[in-house]
């Protein structure tokens, strides 16, 4: 229904110039339709100006931000971010070179400690395993 509304008003603006048309060749004077269509396309081409203008302008101002300001900030953090991580990590170091954790007393940890008391025995086992191959032997006997 709405389409063959559109249809129908169309066409008859083109039949309602037509005439206003040819009635202006007739009579070699302008009518009010064709003035008011005349000033219609002079304000439409100054806005189509004025859109294109600020769209240039826009898009010059859009392509310098994120082409210039964008990369030298986002360079200019990484160098801060990059000198910050830096000095950290060189303060932990530090801090992680003087810790008590990592200086020894002895110079020997524990575990070598316990390994030489229990290598006392030349490395034989005088264990009896309850339920090892240990026990058959004494059930041979």
């Amino acid at each position: 229904m709405t389409s063959v509304t559109i249809f129908v008003i169309s066409g008859l603006g083109i039949v309602v110039l037509t005439a206003t048309k040819i009635f202006e060749q007739k009579r070699k004077k302008q009518l009010f339709i064709s003035n008011a269509i005349s000033r219609g396309d002079a304000h439409a081409r100054r806005l189509y100006h004025t859109a294109v203008h600020l769209y240039s302008e826009s898009k010059e101002k859009t392509l310098f931000f994120f082409q210039k300001k964008v990369r030298m900030h986002s360079r200019n953090s990484l160098n801060k971010l990059l000198s910050f991580l830096k000095e950290k990590r060189e303060q932990y170091v530090n801090n992680t070179r003087n810790s008590r954790l990592l200086k020894k007393s002895d110079g020997i940890s524990e575990f070598f400690k316990n390994m030489s008391n229990v290598e006392k025995g030349n490395g034989e086992i005088h264990d009896v395993c309850e339920n090892g191959s240990q026990n058959k032997e004494k059930e041979l006997e």
